[in-house]
């Protein structure tokens, strides 16, 4: 009998790019997706035909626990900050097969500023060496609450969990619907909207990034695990976290690639670029300090020590696509983040 595997954010970027890459690699998959209307359903069927959909969001707590109780993995790719959905899929899986969940976190739970923003720091998060540190953030960090909720879950229900923490995506998406990301697609379209390249304070805060493509072989690499015998050699529950680093940049390095690339197609007149406040960058985007402001530095041990092997191009290696798509869909994308419906 072949694998169930449930999926949610078929939807969104991370979620549609990765369901692409798990149809060719593994088609004895039977994967099925969460869609929020019939018109996701028709889109769905035209890109895979063999995915089979239900349609649902995240606070159909029914339809989350008869999903989850059916399924043998549960990829978790829609909203990074959504607890009731999380609770909801823990339990059907503790009502069910016992089978595996995998959950989407972000680096931002990193943010750190010690020498104020738009300044480096040298505080870097190993993911075997300092899981305890990483798991015991208060909740005033980015998504801990969400990621408590599923460790605290996954106890109660004895479902085995891992939390996927990525930094920045870069990459057009190949999926059917959502093709951009956040961080770099944001800053484009402000700098695109302004006329005029900015940092928030000097820039030489260090991100870590990841692209699409390697982001969707992490997922894949822990559902292969999850399906071995005792879940294989990946490490699941408390300690079950996996950051996905690939390589790290300044945003004074990737803003100024950014500028060279709006101004050589004439979307801007200047290459010159602003060191803003935070009070002026919070004006070009409300969570700009969190954004593009601080240091999130993480290393992907744990998926290194799994034999995960990212071959994806380098940042900037994939910015004149991402600049490319933001010229040409200027004003007709979302600029709000799943931080926004927290507050």
């Amino acid at each position: 009998m072949s694998a169930t595997i449930f999926v949610t954010g078929v939807s969104g970027y991370i979620g549609g790019h990765t369901v692409g890459v798990i149809v060719k690699q593994h088609p004895e998959w039977n994967i099925v997706a969460l869609v929020r209307d019939q018109s996701q359903v028709d889109i769905v069927k035209r890109t895979w035909p063999a995915v089979q959909t239900v349609i649902g969001t995240l606070d159909d707590h029914e339809t989350l626990l008869a999903e989850g109780a059916k399924a043998h993995v549960v990829l978790q790719m829609a909203s990074a900050d959504h607890i009731p959905g999380a609770k909801s899929i823990i339990e059907g899986l503790g009502n069910g097969k016992k089978g595996y969940y995998i959950s989407t976190s972000g680096t931002g739970m990193l943010h750190d500023v010690p020498n104020g923003y738009g300044n480096p720091s040298s505080k870097i998060y190993h993911d075997i060496a300092d899981v305890k540190e990483i798991t015991s953030f208060d909740e005033t960090h980015v998504h801990r609450d969400v990621d408590a909720a599923v460790i605290e879950a996954g106890l109660a229900y004895k479902v085995p969990t891992a939390i996927v923490s990525p930094d920045t995506i870069h990459g057009v998406g190949a999926g059917p619907m959502k093709k951009r990301s956040i961080q770099i697609p944001f800053l484009t379209e402000a700098i695109l909207k302004r006329g005029k390249a900015f940092t928030v304070g000097a820039g030489k805060n260090f991100w870590d990034n990841v692209h699409i493509s390697d982001l969707a072989t992490a997922y894949i690499l822990l559902v292969e695990e999850a399906l071995k015998p005792n879940g294989g050699a990946a490490v699941w529950g408390p300690e079950g976290y996996y950051f996905t680093e690939t390589a790290e940049h300044t945003w004074l390095d990737v803003t100024a690639a950014i500028a060279k690339m709006a101004h050589e197609r004439g979307s801007i007149a200047t290459l010159d670029i602003d060191q803003l406040d935070v009070a002026e960058a919070s004006k070009v985007h409300p969570w700009a300090p969190l954004l593009w402001g601080g240091n999130c530095r993480s290393r992907a041990d744990r998926l290194r020590s799994l034999g995960w092997k990212p071959t994806g191009p380098t940042i900037y290696e994939s910015l004149p696509a991402m600049v490319d798509f933001e010229i040409n869909s200027l004003g007709t994308q979302s600029t709000s983040t799943t931080f926004d419906a927290k507050n």
